[in-house]
This record gives structure tokens, sequence and C-alpha cells, in this order.
């Protein structure tokens, strides 16, 4: 076995400075987004009330963030560009209470060393704009210039000069996708703030300045949301206090990207209180959905430590453990508040190509057929349809397969787990999860077979769609149209949907292209067509599966499990969860306490 040789070693000695500045930038900006946010916080520090920003091609090519804040005085210019200035922090006293949102004196430097960057400034009083231009380390001489008050920063070739790190940045629209969520972030957390985003010349979003949160919310998330949101406030600890919006019971998301987090105005993320705002709801949603919450906590700067992460992405808390379950008291007491609904939070259409019939259409429309008995997969062509008796004999055995154990069925409880017998002579209980079992089979078929047939809707169906997932939408509309969505943009924050996929002669739910949405965008909207087809599976798979609450009768369960047991891959889940379980003789004898 060969090894490689040992270079000679090298003498220390100091990197020279533009290498240095390279290092430290690639601390504080990992993308485009990265560039918007630092900028975005100057502007906010400097007091602005609107600020423009315009991208192109996702920020690869350009960035520019326009601003009507304070300006930066003439006698400042010297100090832009240099490492570690900065106006926010006079002595390193000053870290144990930071009170702004940049206070490092990184974020032009670091800007600076990995790209070209152009700054335009106003201060207040003055009577004309100053020019700076640094690209490669090299200043240009300070010019005038005619502008209002307020800054320009426009940054040019991102990563230019630095190819390795560019190569490793996802193509335009997925980086789009990012500075758009973080300026829904930023917005949330100040919504009095009259916010731009253009991207390749078009308006892509206008965030409108409000008094108020719900109206501000109201501007970026979906009206089922605003709908079944309510209000919460109140102290969390000593000189803590939080407000916000949560969603009701009835609306809800598939990921935790609908949890905003701000603390003195700065937009944060934790799992700690993300897990708090989630055990708040334990009574109310199902396990796999979040609620949606913009939450902004006032706390005193001492009890902060802001400086924790290069990016400032991340805060400690002192009395974190405190803190986490007084806010999840909290909300769970504000959400004990609202009234219970009386149906389902999520309710299964009975025809997804039709819309909610209203109270004319109830009038007008023929009463339906009576409901088949649903099974997991429906008849194929060719399929003997003959219902088969009622009532079969439980003594049939299901012969051990790939690892499953040979069963005798029993029947179903709870309209959702199948309880079958172990036949080796052990006693034991054996547990399957009808929808985990389903939900495989259909994964696998989906697949192994062709791209899914299409089903065309009697009506168009308007779908609420957050404008963020509109960007992953229009991203992947090519992909989406190919596995049998048609759907286009309508207003500020839905879809008009024209058709659905519908695979074995099932169509899916309308609801299920926001699901996949979400899941893409909780993958960082990967763009390769593998990634979406196995995004799309997956979520198809989960639609069309059977749910708790649908009734099978013995015949059913058996050849669901017939074709689970025909699966060398019969565990878990397309998303991990498990199929079935096995409870020991043993273990039912310790329950009841039996020798």
């Amino acid at each position: 076995m060969g090894t490689q040789p040992i270079e000679p070693r090298r003498r220390i000695r100091p990197l020279d400075d533009l290498t240095v500045r390279r290092i430290a930038a690639g601390e504080v900006i990992e993308r485009p987004a990265s560039v918007v946010k630092e900028l975005l916080e100057n502007s906010l520090d400097a007091g602005a009330r609107q600020v423009d920003v315009r991208i192109e091609e996702g920020g690869l090519a350009s960035i520019e963030v326009s601003d009507d804040g304070a300006g930066i005085p003439p006698e400042d210019f010297p100090e832009l560009f240099q490492r570690h200035r900065t106006s926010k922090l006079a002595s390193g006293e000053d870290l144990s209470a930071v009170r702004t949102l940049g206070f490092r004196g990184e974020a032009l430097a670091s800007i600076a060393a990995v790209a070209r960057v152009r700054v335009t400034s106003r201060a207040a009083g003055e009577g004309e704009a100053r020019h700076l231009t640094v690209e490669g380390g090299n200043r240009s001489p300070v010019r005038s210039e005619a502008r209002g008050t307020g800054t320009t920063v426009r940054v040019e070739a991102l990563f230019g000069q630095t190819p390795a790190r560019r190569k490793f940045l996802r193509s335009a629209a997925p980086e789009a996708l990012r500075i758009h969520q973080v300026l829904d972030r930023a917005y949330l957390a100040h919504p009095t703030l009259d916010l731009r985003f253009l991207s390749d010349g078009e308006l892509r979003f206008r965030y409108a300045a409000h008094s108020t949160l719900p109206e501000a919310a109201a501007e970026l998330l979906p009206s089922a949301f605003v709908e079944s949101a309510f209000p919460f406030r109140g102290s969390v600890g000593p000189g803590a206090w939080v407000e916000g919006l949560a969603s009701g019971p009835t609306y809800s998301r598939g990921n935790a990207d609908g949890i905003f987090l701000s603390v003195n105005g700065r937009p944060f993320s934790s799992r700690p209180l993300q897990e708090a705002l989630r055990w708040a709801y334990r009574e109310r949603l199902p396990r796999g959905r979040y609620p949606v919450v913009i939450l902004s906590l006032t706390l005193d700067p001492e009890r902060l430590d802001v400086n924790v992460h290069p990016t400032k992405r991340e805060v400690r808390f002192q009395h974190e453990a405190e803190l986490r379950e007084a806010l999840g008291a909290l909300l769970h007491g504000a959400l004990s508040d609202q009234p219970r609904p009386h149906d389902p939070p999520f309710p299964r259409s009975p025809s997804p190509g039709l819309p909610p019939a209203g109270p004319a259409q109830t009038a007008m429309a023929p009463a339906p057929p009576p409901a088949p008995s649903r099974s997991f997969v429906p008849p194929l062509a060719g399929f003997d349809t003959t219902p088969p008796p009622s009532e079969p004999p439980h003594g049939e055995v299901l012969p051990g397969r790939n690892g499953l154990p040979s069963v005798r069925l029993l029947g179903q409880i709870g309209r959702l787990y199948l309880v079958a017998e172990d036949v080796d002579g052990s006693g034991a209980l054996v547990l399957f999860d009808a929808h985990a079992a389903s939900e495989r089979l259909l994964y696998e078929r989906l697949k192994a077979g062709r791209p899914p047939s299409q089903q065309r809707l009697l009506l168009p169906r308007e779908l609420p769609v957050p404008p963020a997932l509109l960007t992953v939408w229009e991203a992947h509309a090519d992909g989406l149209a190919a596995q049998g969505f048609d759907a286009e943009r309508f207003g500020r924050d839905r879809l008009r949907l024209r058709a659905v996929p519908a695979p074995f002669g099932r169509a899916v739910a309308a609801e299920s292209l926001s699901a996949l949405l979400e899941e893409l965008s909780a993958e960082g909207s990967a763009t390769g067509a593998d990634r979406l087809g196995e995004a799309w599976l997956k979520t198809a798979a989960c639609h069309l599966a059977i749910r708790a609450g649908d009734k099978l009768d013995l015949p059913e369960m058996r050849r669901l499990l017939d074709e689970l047991y025909a699966l060398p891959e019969n565990f878990t889940c397309p998303h991990g969860r498990p199929i079935s379980v096995r409870v020991s003789r043993e273990r039912l004898d310790r329950w009841f306490h039996r020798p």
C-alpha cells in the first residue's frame, strides 16, 4: 500500500493582507444572501425607513442595496473597507450589551475581499454624496456624486476572484430564494420598513410598511394563515417581553420554515425555542406538522450574546431553559383560549377534482353515489372487482418473507393499525401501520413506473401559496408540469391550478402541490430533476396512501400485506417511519404482571 511523500516542512510566515481578508470573508459571506443580510442590517442601523434590494442572476452577477438612512459622513470614507472599523461600538465593554444589528466592522471589508464593491452615500446635512469603489484590494479615489440622503452599495462579480467558493453555490433561482427568505425574516422583525425586492429587473415583491404585525403578516403570508391566526403577548421572565402572531390549529406546515424568530429586532434561529413552540401545539397538531409563528422577543441586551456565530445567525440567552419553558407555557395558554374546530384540522377532500361546494352548488348538485370501500391502490384494468366475502376466515397464515415474520391477520384497530399474531409459537403481537405500509408500496410503484397521468379539474382551483414558495414554484415550473401539475401564478399569493397528477388513475389532492413546494424549500430548492422526482414521489405516495380513519375489510388488509411482504425494502415508509412493530409475549406478560 503506497503512501504520499511527506513534503518538506515550510517556514512559518505571515499571510499577505488580501489572503487574510479572503479567509475572514469566508466566515461572514457564505453566499449572496449573506451579502444582502449584512447590507440590510447596516441600512436598518442607519435608521432607514425605505430599502430597495436589486439582484441579477440570483445575486451572483450583482447585488444592490439602496436606503434612505442617515448616510456616511465624508470624514468616515477613508475608514470604509478596512477591517474591524465600526461606528457601533465604542469599547470592548459594549460587546456585553450590543444594541445594533451590525457591530463587528467586518461586513464591507469581507464583501470587498471577494467582490467588486461600489459605495455611494450622502450624509444628512451634506450638500453632495461621496462615491468610492474597491476591487481586489485597490481603492479608487473618493469622488462626488449626486444622490439624496442615504446609502447605495452595489456588489458585482461575487466570488469572482475565489472560484473555488463560487462553484459550490447553487444556480440563480435557489440563491434568489435564499435572499427572499432573508428579506421575509427581516421584514417580519421590522414591519414598519418599506422594502422592495427586484430580481433581474422585475419587481418580485413589495413589503409595504405597516404599523402592526398582523397587517405585515397579511402582506407576506397566505390568507388562510391570517384567518386562523391569533395574537399573543406577555412577560417571559425578568426584563423579557414577547409578542407575536401564531396560527390556529386549522393551519400548519410540513416543516419549521414558518417559524420566524427575532430578538430586539434581530432575526435568529434557535432549535430549543422552536421545540418550545411545537410543545405548545402538542395537543392540537399531529406529528410531523409545524405551526406558523411570528415571535418578537424584547430582552435586556446584557442577557443576550449575539457574538456566538460569525454570521450572527445564532444567539445565546442567559437562563435559556427558563426562557424556553416560559415561552412554551405562554403560547400554550394563548392557544388554549382558541376554540377547537369541530372537524379534524386536515380533512380529506371527497373529490380532489372539484372545489368545495358552496350553498348554491349544494342545492343543485345531485346526490353523490355511495363511496366504495377505499383500497390503497384502485383496481387496474382487467382486475376482477367482484367483492370477496366480507368476513373471510381468520386462520389463514401469511408466510414470512423479506425479514417480516409469518403472521395470522386478526383485524384493524383505530382505523389505522393492522393487528396480527406471530405464528412461530412465541405468542408475539405484530402491529402494522396501514398508512406507512401503503405509502411505501405506492412510492415503489411510482418509482418503478412511468410519469403519472394527469386529471383536469372541472373548475380551476385557486391555491394559496406564500410568496417565498411561489419563488420555488417558478424555479421548478417545468419539472412540476412534467409531473402533471398545470398551474399558473394568479395574484400576489395564489396559484391557479387546472390539472393535477393522477398516478394509478387516482388524482392527488390539490394541496399536494403546496406540500411538494414546502419539501423542495426545506431541501434548499435543489434544481436537479432527480431531486424533484424524489421529493415528488414521496409527497405523492403520502397523499395517495391510506389515512387514519380509512376502514379496511380483511381482504383489503390481506392484499396490503401481501404486496408489502413482496418488497425487499419493507421496514419503513419513504420518510423513515417504521411500518411494523413486534411486541414479544414476555413484554405482554410484564405489562399484565404475569409471572
